[in-house]
């Protein structure tokens, strides 16, 4: 399963937007985006759009947070301008949809994602879901642990003796969070390792950095953006992070599946880009310094150099 960092990175915007505000719980909300990569002859256009409802936790320990909602719909459609490969499709759908919710130290988490030039109606290769429940065992001020259990559906490539596939898989649900002045980490693991960490979260100058992996293949299939932030108006200020610039390194990845054809088609890029955050609006130029497609996870072809621009953004709704 391939759960896309997009999907997360929505959601902290989301959350982002809420403590700006200081919002009061819940606040509904509606993201809107639009992404343009150039590999040189190849052009890829990400427009996206959906809805979000989430509760407010600015200042809140874990201790005191009695029900937390984060839900989210996203619909992520990409198109290229010409055909990436030889007779491949030129426009796919991708669908991320995420209920997260914890009460008291119960936590509930349904996950669905479809990519493909035909999700869901492609078959099972073409959508992935989970749906889980875990239990917090470490409930303290600063620390967090949750330990459960998940159920995935999808195609996992798991067969019966007989040729059947197995479409349901057990899996562990771990979450492990931790909030001090010096640090805010988490580390989420269900069909794979994701973490998080911002240094020194209330200053103006901070680092944070984001490390996801989906597959095992090579170091390519590392998932991670690493960014240096300067947020002019400091936390305790009354504008609090309204306003930031940054600076970074990411390692990202668009996956999806070709129906007809049956076979996986991904898209990798590694890029140096400079960002202006004004929390419910984000901006983004990137360099990219290689790029490459992989089909049934083997290399086709190496796009080279490009850039890209990417404009992220929520309308908050109270």
């Amino acid at each position: 399963m391939n759960f896309k960092i997009r999907l997360l990175f929505m959601a902290l915007l989301c959350l982002i937007c809420a403590e700006s505000l200081k919002a009061n719980n819940p606040l509904l909300v509606i993201p809107f985006g639009y992404d343009y990569v150039n590999m040189g002859r190849h052009e890829i256009h990400f427009p996206v759009f959906g809805v979000g409802y989430l509760t407010d936790e600015k200042d809140k320990s874990f201790t005191d947070i009695e029900k937390r909602f984060l839900i989210l719909a996203l619909y992520r459609p990409f198109f290229f301008k010409e055909e990436p490969l030889l007779n491949e499709p030129k426009n796919y759908h991708q669908i991320d949809a995420l209920f997260d919710v914890q009460m008291l130290r119960h936590q509930y988490l349904l996950i669905f994602k479809a990519s493909s030039d035909q999700p869901i109606t492609g078959g099972l290769s073409t959508f992935q879901a989970g749906l889980g429940w875990g239990y917090e065992l470490v409930r303290k001020e600063n620390f967090s642990f949750i330990l459960g259990g998940a159920l995935g559906v999808s195609d996992f490539g798991i067969n019966t003796p007989s040729g059947k596939i197995v479409p349901v898989l057990p899996l562990p649900l771990i979450r492990l969070k931790a909030n001090t002045n010096t640090f805010y980490s988490s580390f989420d693991f269900l069909t794979g390792p994701a973490f998080s960490c911002t240094i020194l979260p209330k200053k103006k100058i901070r680092l944070t950095s984001e490390v996801r992996m989906d597959y095992y293949r090579s170091m390519n299939d590392i998932i991670s953006e690493f960014t240096t932030w300067y947020r002019p108006f400091g936390v305790e200020e009354s504008l609090g992070d309204f306003a930031g610039v940054g600076v970074g390194f990411k390692n990202d990845s668009v996956n999806t599946f070709i129906s007809n054809d049956k076979v996986s088609f991904e898209v990798q890029q590694s890029s140096l880009f400079a960002v202006f955050d004004l929390s419910i609006l984000k901006i983004e130029y990137g360099k990219i310094i290689k790029s490459r497609f992989l089909i049934d996870e083997e290399t086709t072809g190496k796009q080279g150099k490009g850039y890209y621009v990417s404009i992220q953004g929520v309308i908050p709704l109270k």
